[in-house]
């Protein structure tokens, strides 16, 4: 028995297709790159080459602290609408990981965010993410042999709070 072949659900688009999703091969080509180039993944970034939650530190502990964190804190922190994750709030997610490779699981280092404010707060995250990385480069480059161990001025270990899992500051472990 044959498929039956259906009208492409893209407005005004005459082409008859037998695939799954409802588009013609010519539109979901079109649609597929126009996914690649949107402005949610960047450059460097694609999915192929983006590295997996648990690479990015979110591990079977974080999903535990965030699903428990949502259930304490069901409203978004900035417009009051139903939580749906759970933001890290004064340091962003890649400068936590580049500073320490893990994830402080302090409740006051997060807020609980809608997706449109997270996506908001996410976008304005980049540019003091770039500038960190920018920052930490040049003091890379001027201090060699240290590069792994310098923190640009705006963000530091000693001002972020952070604790490690034995209750001391991550200052005191670095020795």
């Amino acid at each position: 028995m044959g498929l039956f072949k259906k009208k492409c659900k893209t407005f005004r688009c005459p082409n008859l297709h037998t695939n799954l999703g409802g588009f013609c091969d010519e539109c979901q080509a079109k649609r597929s790159a126009a996914y690649m180039h949107s402005p949610v993944h960047s450059t460097d970034q694609t999915p192929s080459n983006r590295p997996t939650a648990t690479q990015r530190g979110y591990d079977h502990s974080w999903h535990k602290f965030a699903s428990d964190f949502l259930k304490a804190n069901p409203t978004c922190a900035l417009c009051g609408k139903s939580a749906e994750c759970v933001d890290h709030k004064s340091i962003p997610a890649e400068i936590m990981m580049d500073m320490y490779g893990r994830f402080d699981l302090n409740p006051s280092l997060y807020q609980a965010l809608c997706y449109s404010c997270n996506r908001r707060k996410e976008l304005s995250d980049r540019e003091q993410v770039a500038k960190y990385f920018a920052d930490k480069a040049k003091l890379a480059a001027a201090t060699p042999g240290e590069g792994s161990k310098t923190f640009p001025q705006s963000i530091t270990p000693a001002r972020s709070g952070f604790r490690d899992i034995y209750g001391k500051n991550s200052e005191a472990t670095r020795g």
